[in-house]
């Protein structure tokens, strides 16, 4: 069989039969950007061959489809940057538009896994009863509820109560939910044991994951990365179609633990600490990540009625999933909504609190999928957008994710029309990130290149104005200063894109406000969260017209706020039973059958939108 060399990684893999070089890709470990899933309607996954012979869909000159492409001989194939990622692109530093919100709790540390000392009254004549019963008894005075211990466990009991004069250490984990304590061992005396803890967001697009000292509350270790399953579809509707081929479900679970595991191991590395000391995994992540994540079938999340197999998910142990941790170690898993409202939502708003107080709170998590949430402490109504990936790149002709060399921010001269542009990591241009896109699209529109329907004004006569191979493009940057050696271009189809991403957005915003009476204008906090509203500028979001239009001062970054909540589940005990309640608390829309959503979002389509009183500001400007 034919062999494929993959530059720069120096890799070498034998190709199986009627497999693609993306396929060949996929199972060596190899990166190749493919946003659509491998259907070949994104062209992101071009690969240079140097050497070979090869059959398959050319783009342009030694360009061809990675997943079109198939090997006749050993070849050698060079990805290119602009199909690369580097997974230090994200930890880099927003840029501040607005306040950022500090969720940090004051109440004192209860971590459902710990370690936990006690003394008991030792047996006498009087008192003799069984040394399960006397434990439990303690137990369940000091509140842990319905004990639960294995058989293991109870051959331990009677001689390591007597080591130390029944002075023993329990470790356990304490269920508010279910209001279960299971104890997993029993060590003698009082000799503190270090108790830490994982806190993990699974997102579609990144991974981001938290090592804590359960004591102290303090980060350890923090690390980021990719998630893996990128490879084989840029959204969940992508690889949920993925799932439905054979052992696609198993490659998408295989590749997430393993690549989790890679990153458990390093955040105890980076910390110099002992994961047999981790207590709890706590886990925050959309519904269809979830089900990916356990091996659940997740294909009826999509077709009607649109059914998950599960929404509470009880504790388990982490060897169960093959995470790289004792089996006394539990994971515990944010509560889901609905089939595209799932646990990352519930944990990021009682992160938040606004299901606790009493202003009107508009929470939008907005990433590879867009999520809304309104409402405080009375009700909360909760939808998902269908925004698709064009925030993270996916559908726009030069789109990338945010990683080096991708532009983040665009400044156009209103005179000159020339622009100014800064890259992530300071790098030459790539392509165009989420926020890249976004200010590129407002700096556009502040500069009169292109009108409120998106069109670009041609009578304007430019060298970066022109008529390309997709129809009208604005060259954001000329190919000599380029990394990917061709112009970084913006295109009419391009700008249709977003424009149809953020339409969805706010139309959805404003369903969930009319269906309880209200209007943009009763908001009175915004608060954005997830990795990709961190990074978004605040003016050039409203100029486009994907936020409302109003007062600065409401609008608040809350970060990783799906991190973040998995985080206080893990400090807190009572934070699950939280997030369960507001899970149970939480209305949910389907948009796509709400009676007059696609009129508010045909109205939104256009910069910022039709009904310009929604833009005051903008319109005064």
């Amino acid at each position: 069989m034919p062999k494929i060399k993959f530059l720069p990684y120096d890799v070498e893999v034998e190709v199986q039969p009627e497999e693609t070089i993306l396929e060949a890709a996929m199972r060596c470990g190899v990166y190749i950007d493919a946003l659509c899933g491998g259907m070949g309607a994104c062209n992101k996954c071009k690969v240079l061959i140097e050497q070979g012979e090869v059959k398959g869909e050319i783009i342009e000159e030694n360009y061809y489809k990675a997943c079109a492409t198939y090997p006749v001989t050993d070849i050698v194939v060079r990805v290119p940057l602009s199909a690369q990622a580097d997974r230090r692109a994200l930890m880099r530093k927003p840029r501040r538009r607005a306040s950022a919100l500090s969720l940090d709790r004051e109440k004192p540390f209860d971590p459902p896994g710990k370690t936990i000392y006690i003394k008991l009254p030792e047996p006498s004549l009087e008192d003799n009863v069984p040394d399960w019963q006397r434990l439990k008894r303690v137990l369940e005075s000091s509140g842990f509820e319905n004990p639960e211990a294995s058989l293991d466990f109870m051959r331990k009991l009677p001689s390591t109560l007597r080591q130390e004069n029944f002075s023993v250490g329990l470790i356990l984990y304490n269920h508010k939910p279910t209001k279960k304590t299971l104890l997993f061992d029993i060590i003698p005396g009082n000799k503190k044991k270090e108790d830490l803890g994982i806190a993990i967001d699974i997102g579609t697009t990144t991974l981001q994951l938290e090592l804590i000292d359960l004591d102290t509350g303090k980060v350890l270790a923090f690390t980021s990365d990719y998630n893996p399953q990128i490879k084989y579809g840029e959204d969940v509707i992508s690889r949920i179609e993925y799932t439905r081929r054979k052992d696609g479900l198993k490659t998408l679970q295989e590749a997430i633990v393993k690549r989790l595991g890679e990153l458990i191991l390093e955040l105890g590395e980076s910390a110099g600490k002992s994961l047999d000391n981790v207590r709890v995994v706590s886990i925050g992540a959309n519904t269809v990540m979830t089900h990916i994540f356990l091996g659940l079938e997740p294909k009826y999340l999509r077709f009607e009625p649109y059914t998950p197999v599960i929404c509470r998910f009880p504790p388990f142990s982490a060897k169960e999933v093959g995470l790289p941790l004792p089996e006394t170690t539990m994971v515990q898993i944010a509560p889901c909504v609905a089939n595209y409202v799932g646990g990352d939502i519930t944990a990021g708003v009682v992160a938040s609190k606004m299901a606790e107080e009493e202003p009107l709170t508009l929470f939008i998590d907005l990433g590879t999928n867009g999520e809304i949430v309104v409402g405080n402490s009375e009700f909360l109504i909760c939808a998902a957008c269908s925004a698709g990936p064009a925030f993270e790149g996916g559908g726009i002709k030069h789109g990338m994710r945010a990683t080096l060399g991708a532009i983040e921010s665009v400044n156009i001269d209103s005179t000159t029309y020339e622009p100014m542009v800064l890259t992530i990591g300071k790098r030459k241009p790539m392509g165009l990130c989420g926020s890249g896109i976004i200010s590129l699209l407002s700096s556009l529109f502040r500069a009169g290149l292109i009108n409120k329907a998106g069109k670009f004004n041609t009578h304007i006569k430019h060298p970066r104005l022109r008529e390309g191979e997709d129809g009208w493009e604005y060259v954001v940057v000329w190919k000599e200063y380029t990394a990917i050696g061709e112009d970084i271009v913006f295109t009419e189809a391009d700008i249709e894109n977003i424009m149809r991403a953020k339409g969805a957005m706010f139309a959805g915003s404003q369903i969930l406000l009319e269906s309880v009476g209200l209007s943009v204008f009763d908001i009175e906090r915004v608060y954005l969260a997830g990795t990709f509203g961190t990074y978004i500028d605040i003016e050039e979001a409203i100029t486009i017209g994907l936020l409302p239009d109003l007062p600065r001062d409401r609008f608040f970054f809350l970060e990783n706020t799906s991190l973040k909540g998995a985080k206080f589940a893990m400090l807190y005990k009572d934070e699950l039973s939280k997030m369960e309640e507001v899970a149970g608390m939480m209305t949910h829309i389907d948009l796509s059958t709400y009676p007059t959503y696609m009129d508010y979002y045909m109205a939104a389509l256009f910069l910022p939108h039709t009904n310009e009183e929604l833009f005051p500001s903008l319109k005064q400007g």
